[in-house]
């Protein structure tokens, strides 16, 4: 696995509360975006990044998962109390992403609406389910996909670490085919560029670095507007043998 990560603030947030970390020696990648209009929203993803940096990869897949999930159940217990200190009008919250592998399988479990992309054989897919309320419209048929982007609650996230005590993580996983690349973003990727676009960016930029990539993405996000902090993290997998 090969891995760059990038992050931006944009054209028009003074702070970046994004945060994200690449840790390929665990094998985990990860995203967190503090909770825009929020109090503190840079040190809610600064603390899931600081947690994650201390994984420590099992020996199993099962003591990996639930280790990983521990890690995240405890930097939601550090942002609550972060909170309360503060006082009862003060929320503080971030989305996270995170992809962790596991020899040729690839695992995904997120809170919030931060996603991870799949992007084979010259096609772009969308492995994660937003935690929004505009998702929540979709899936009951009351608003078309398309159209949630720019949907007046398209902010508004239901589920992230630190919001609730009773914190839900959601996981998917996937088989890893040789060449798969995969896109961990905030939302500030996906709502200045359509996923059209971006698998067009992808498309016409298969001989590029992944370094190279990341900025061409974090560029186009700029010159579309640039609406929001905006992070990428490319992994991408080769066989072995494809590099003799």
């Amino acid at each position: 696995m090969t891995s760059s990560g990038m992050t931006h603030t944009g054209l028009v947030r003074d702070r970046n509360e994004d945060s994200f970390g690449c840790m390929p020696e665990q094998n985990l990648w990860i995203v967190a975006d503090g909770m825009g209009g929020h109090e503190a929203g840079d040190f809610a993803s600064q603390t899931i990044i600081e947690q994650a940096e201390k994984f420590t990869q099992q020996k199993t897949l099962a003591d990996s998962i639930l280790l990983l999930e521990e890690n995240l159940l405890h930097s939601n217990g550090i942002i609550r109390e972060k909170a309360n200190k503060l006082g009862s009008k003060y929320i503080i919250g971030s989305t996270v992403i995170c992809l962790y592998i596991w020899g040729n399988m690839a695992f995904v479990l997120w809170a919030g609406d931060s996603r991870v992309y799949l992007y084979r054989e010259q096609t772009m897919q969308r492995l994660t389910e937003d935690h929004s309320f505009v998702e929540e419209l979709v899936k009951m048929g009351k608003l078309e996909q398309d159209q949630a982007e720019a949907h007046p609650a398209s902010n508004v996230v239901l589920n992230a670490i630190g919001i609730d005590s009773d914190l839900v993580i959601d996981m998917e996983y996937y088989e890893i085919e040789d060449g798969d690349l995969f896109i961990v973003c905030s939302d500030g990727l996906y709502k200045d560029l359509s996923e059209t676009y971006i698998n067009e960016i992808l498309y016409q930029n298969e001989d590029k670095t992944l370094e190279e990539l990341n900025q061409i993405l974090i560029d186009a996000s700029l010159a579309s507007g640039g609406n929001d902090n905006c992070t990428v993290v490319l992994v991408r997998a080769e066989s072995e043998t494809s590099n003799v």
